[in-house]
This record gives C-alpha cells, structure tokens and sequence, in this order.
C-alpha cells in the first residue's frame, strides 16, 4: 500500500491519498478546501480514485468536493447518519468556512460496512460525538485507523456542534455529544490493536498505545 497526506493550510487539514501500488486503485480522504492541489496530486501520482471517503461533514473536510465532483465525479461516501450534515450548509459550516457546500453522498455507509479497491480494505466505525454520523476508517491489514476529528494527538474532537435530525427525523440531544465521543473513543477505537497508527484530521499521526496511556481525555 502507499499512503500519503497534503495539508490545506487554511485550517491545518489532512487530506489522505491511500492506494495500492500495484493496481493504483485508491482513495481519496477528506478532500478540504485545495481543490486544484488534490487533483493535480492524483493526476501526478496516477491514482485511480475508486470513492472519496468523508469522516464526517465538516466544511474544512468537504471545501473540495463541489469542484473534484464537476471535473471527475468520483463518488463520494459518507455514513447515512451524516446526510443531513452535508446536505445543510448551516449543519456542516461550510458557508463559514470555505463557501457553501450542500450535497448527497453517492455512496451511503453504516457500522461495520468494509469498502475494497485493489487489494485494499478499510473497515467503517461508527463513532459519533464530534458529528452525529462521524466515522473512522480502520485497515486491520495495515494497522491504520483514519479518525477524522473524533481522535487527536493527545486530544480529541470538539462536540459543541447541534446535531441536525437523522433517520426518520428521530434527534440526537447536542448535550450529550461529549459523552458520546468518550464512547466512540474508549470503546471503539481503543479496542482496536494498541501499534495501530492514527492518521487524524488535524495534525500528527499517532498510536492507539499512545493514546490509552496519555490522552487526557480518554485514558484506555
């Protein structure tokens, strides 16, 4: 596999380019708001983009995604909890952060659903708190987790967002997003093997060891 990250400085976020050498079948990560980068990266790389997959909704992970869609229309893939996010500029900030960004995923995902290229898998975790249909990307083959802003170095992500209606109009109270990514955090992610590295949203990598001893938040 090969796997490499582009930082798009307007708010520290990481793009992740993940592909198999081989067949050069791969994804694209969190495209944010760097459009014209992202794309001249794949055209320079020769990926063959199969999905570009969204943790979450958050305009500095979607900026790109109108401009990638109109040129190449890879699909993009999200949780189905999340569709209300992206489908709102309010819900997923964009209109404050890189213009307004509204659309539907081409590829809806739920907990536990594996997506494949090449000879490439990465596992779906559901891990709400950060955003109601946020998730994280787990390689068991390659012992890395993609977190999105649920898991930081020695951090995590901020859960004081309003979480817009999901199914069937059913609400998730905002209050309890705190609690709800502790959860994520401990009984999701720190279940996986402790050499797994983490390739967050925002900044360095780092381990799942790592963080169940030192994170101040969530300690394993």
């Amino acid at each position: 596999m090969k796997l490499f990250k582009h930082v798009v400085r307007s708010m520290d976020q990481n793009v992740y380019f993940y592909y198999d050498e081989k067949t050069m079948d791969g994804v694209i990560i969190d495209p944010g708001n760097d459009a014209k980068k992202i794309m001249s990266l794949v055209e320079e790389t020769g990926i063959n983009v199969k999905a570009v997959l969204l943790t979450h909704g958050h305009g500095d992970h979607i900026g790109a995604i109108p401009e990638i869609k109109e040129k190449y229309n890879w699909p993009v893939a999200a949780h189905s909890w999340e569709i209300p996010v992206l489908e709102d500029e309010e819900a997923n900030l964009s209109g404050t952060i890189c213009g307004k960004v509204e659309f539907s995923p081409d590829i809806v995902f739920e907990d536990g659903d594996v997506f494949q290229f090449g000879s490439l898998k990465l596992k779906v975790i559901h891990t709400p708190g950060h955003t109601i249909g946020g998730v994280c990307y787990y390689s068991e083959e390659d012992s890395i987790v993609f977190s999105g802003d649920t898991l930081f170095y020695a951090s995590i992500g901020r859960t004081d967002f309003p979480n817009p209606p999901v199914k069937d109009g059913k609400g998730y109270p905002s209050s309890e997003n705190f609690e709800r990514l502790i959860s994520s955090v401990k009984n999701r992610l720190y279940k996986l093997p402790d050499e797994t590295v983490v390739y967050p949203g925002h900044g360095s990598e780092t381990r799942i060891g790592f963080e169940k001893k030192f994170n101040p938040f969530v300690k394993g």
